[in-house]
């Protein structure tokens, strides 16, 4: 049918524009965050746009959603505001003639937010612990930041460069240790990481410099110039991860059944599926455009409900945690709710009714 490949098309555009749109804003926001982190030297620069990356991947089941309410929403309100719905109610296709159409589009997202929810979102989250701890644990010229004093967390050194050159050579650069009592600092013109061909152990070499050796106050002091020096980087021992609840594989979940934060995982990932085919009711009642109110009306009224039943999925995960509602209950009673209330005022919207009424008594008032 004609009215359902037009529907179909500008509803895929829509969609895929709005989750364009989204990621965009999503990654600028996480960019601008881990930016903050490196130039503090919580992150090394190496990881930086792979940590964006892994976030990124982890957010799909939750933009998709989102996107496809958007997609919807825009898609009936332009047809309303052109009043091609108008025309088509003149041909007897009215508004139920669409559920179809977004049930099945919806199916097709719905497999992708699965996928997402059960697979990809928790290898992210695993992934991003894991580069984190290696980025942590990486050697301590890999976590200097320029221009930022950087303290090695296993040896205590504090690091320091003024400039890093993109081929990773060092300007003006600053380390201090203390080591059994004596303060050391060394202070060179430039520095290059280098690892030894026999042994593989990482120095970094200093040229051009001055060392400064002694006991914190007290006037013994050794001060050594020299051309080239190389220190020595302690090598570190990467630790396991400790992957949180969300990066849990569902096998390791339905292990811990029992426990409430594995079954408040479980259910938050099987309600992201859920939450496509609610907003979609949802975007179908408040895509009515009428031009008296003006277009925005409903469209404010949407993001608003779109916000509520975030929150209350929010509410309701805290609360299976908590163990404050039980396991077989789970989320269902907030898809359940939701889902009435987008069915009811479906109902109201295909008789023309008005979706919010006041009682009799406060309209005669």
């Amino acid at each position: 049918m004609i009215i359902n490949r037009a529907f179909y098309r500008e509803t895929a555009v829509t969609t895929l524009g709005s989750a364009v749109v989204l990621l965009i804003v999503m990654s600028m926001m996480n960019l601008t965050w881990l930016l903050g982190r490196a130039v503090r030297g919580g992150t090394s620069e190496s990881v930086l746009y792979v940590l964006l990356g892994y976030q990124m991947l982890g957010k799909i089941d939750v933009l998709l959603p989102l996107a496809f309410y958007l997609g919807i929403l825009l898609t009936l309100s332009r047809w309303y505001r052109d009043s091609e719905m108008t025309v088509l109610a003149a041909c007897g296709i009215g508004l139920m003639h669409f559920l179809r159409p977004v049930m099945l589009i919806g199916l097709s997202l719905g497999v992708v937010v699965m996928a997402a929810s059960f697979y990809t979102t928790p290898l992210a989250v695993r992934q991003i612990e894991k580069v984190k701890v290696e980025s942590a644990h990486r050697m301590e010229p890999d976590q200097v930041a320029p221009g930022v004093f950087t303290e090695s967390s296993r040896t205590g050194r504090i690091f320091y460069a003024e400039r890093i050159r993109r081929n990773g050579d060092l300007e003006g650069v600053f380390v201090s240790s203390l080591e059994q009592g004596n303060q050391g600092v060394l202070v060179a013109k430039t520095g290059r990481p280098f690892a030894d061909a026999k042994t593989g152990d990482k120095f970094i070499a200093l040229h051009d410099g001055t060392f400064y050796e002694g006991e914190p106050g007290t006037a013994n002091y050794r001060i050594l110039e020299f051309s080239v020096y190389n220190l020595r980087i302690e090598p570190k021992m990467i630790d396991e991860p400790l992957v949180p609840m969300e990066g849990l594989p569902n096998m390791s979940l339905l292990g811990q059944l029992g426990n409430p934060k594995a079954s408040a995982e479980l259910h938050w990932r099987l309600g992201k599926t859920v939450v496509l085919f609610v907003l979609a009711l949802y975007a179908m009642v408040f895509a009515f455009t009428d031009m008296r109110r003006g277009r925005m009306s409903n469209f404010f009224v949407a993001i608003v409900i779109y916000f509520i039943y975030s929150n209350l999925l929010g509410i309701g995960e805290t609360m299976l945690q908590s163990g404050s509602v039980p396991a077989t209950v789970g989320l269902w009673w907030v898809h359940g709710g939701m889902g009435l209330v987008a069915a009811y005022l479906l109902w109201r919207r295909l008789r023309n009714l008005p979706l919010f009424s006041l009682p009799m008594r406060l309209q005669r008032a």
